[in-house]
């Protein structure tokens, strides 16, 4: 009996045995889990290709590049395959690159996990630094020792803190008092002006009272907070309370401080001490007001002195005497003195209404502010 041989297999199901895709393949089931495993990889190698942050696997032994994600690339205008024949220190600034050294020569037996972070500039094709934030971290694969450094720009981050500093610093060293407070009214910050005006050592501790330690009227502090709300911005002139209870003139202008959405965060007022503003200004207004008092008194004296000096002359006209032309003669002189005195009045009378009218401070004009009345309305 002749046995019958199975017919050969075709060459494509010869091929497919020899690489593990046959169906009689010992290695077929591996084969499923191999492909969720590459996809898996490739997800992960889209998701770190699409974040912001620029990612460097480097060599620890060598400080070569042995991969980089697409950020990379498009921070620093260079090919991946640029990249990777570059060493990470040339990418560095070259104030840094010593220090980059220094770290991988420290850090080359650490054990794998260790993280530090430092800032640094990476430097572009063009030769532009870019300010980075770089978060480095030591691992290990396959008994290589590599370092992970993940980059983030920090341009704008660093302008901001540039721009807060110069805002800091100009209230910090403004000559007016200057307070931030909640809406509930309790202070938040108070600078250097502000905590000396009112009698306090340090800004510092200023912060946490109320805004109505700092008014005469401690119904003052929640009407402000009160209209700063309904009204946005305020002017007024108050008295406050320096620490121990002394009074002084002062003159704010505050106003709400408002989010992106419009909805208010606290409110900041401007205080100046207008003490010597106020006295001077009542020295002017009793100056006027006894400048006043001198030239109607003048007038008064001149009338007095020329009424007596009529009867003088009468009767000197009517006596027939050596003596009477000289009478005459100095009652006219008198009267040339008063008439000059009078002519110094009226010109005083004149240079009154001169400072009246162009208002150079003899007499203050009235001022217009907003003034909160003890029943909480607003006054003009």
């Amino acid at each position: 009996m002749s046995v019958h041989s199975e017919p050969p297999d075709d060459p494509d199901t010869l091929r497919e045995k020899i690489i593990g895709l046959g169906e009689t393949s010992l290695h077929k089931s591996y084969y499923p889990e191999l492909q969720s495993r590459l996809a898996e990889l490739e997800r992960f190698r889209a998701l770190l290709d699409q974040t912001h942050d620029a990612i460097f696997l480097i060599r620890t032994e060598t400080g070569n590049l042995a991969d980089v994600n697409a950020s990379a690339s498009t921070y620093l205008g260079y090919s991946k395959e640029e990249l990777l024949a570059t060493p990470f220190s040339g990418l560095l600034c070259p104030r840094k690159r010593a220090g980059f050294a220094e770290l991988l020569r420290k850090n080359r037996d650490i054990s794998s996990g260790f993280r530090q972070t430092y800032i640094a500039s990476l430097v572009s094709r063009e030769g532009r630094e870019i300010p980075m934030e770089i978060t480095v971290r030591f691992v290990a694969f396959g008994g290589d020792q590599y370092m992970v450094a993940i980059a983030r720009d920090i341009t704008d981050r660093l302008r901001t803190e540039r721009e807060l500093k110069i805002k800091e610093s100009a209230l910090e060293s403004s000559t007016n008092g200057i307070l931030i407070a909640d809406l509930a009214g309790t202070i938040l910050y108070a600078n250097p002006s502000f905590a000396s005006m009112f009698g306090y050592g340090e800004e510092g501790s200023v912060a946490g009272k109320t805004l109505e330690a700092f008014f005469a009227d401690p119904t003052i502090g929640e009407k402000i907070t009160g209209h700063l709300l309904d009204n946005s911005v305020l002017v007024k002139e108050t008295i406050g309370l320096r620490n121990g209870g002394v009074p002084f003139h002062i003159h704010l202008s505050g106003s709400i401080v408002q989010n992106d959405a419009g909805q208010p965060l606290c409110t900041m007022l401007i205080v100046m001490d207008i003490t010597e503003r106020i006295l001077t200004d009542q020295m002017k207004r009793e100056t006027y007001t006894q400048l006043g008092k001198n030239i109607e008194q003048f007038a008064i004296l001149g009338d007095h002195i020329r009424n007596p000096l009529q009867v003088i002359v009468g009767y000197a006209e009517m006596i027939d005497d050596p003596l009477t032309e000289k009478i005459l003669e100095q009652s006219c002189r008198i009267n040339g003195i008063i008439t000059q005195l009078d002519r110094g009045w009226v010109e005083s009378a004149n240079v009154r209404q001169f400072l009246r009218r162009h208002g150079d401070g003899a007499e203050p004009p009235a001022q217009t502010f907003v003034r909160i009345s003890t029943t909480g309305e607003e006054d003009s």
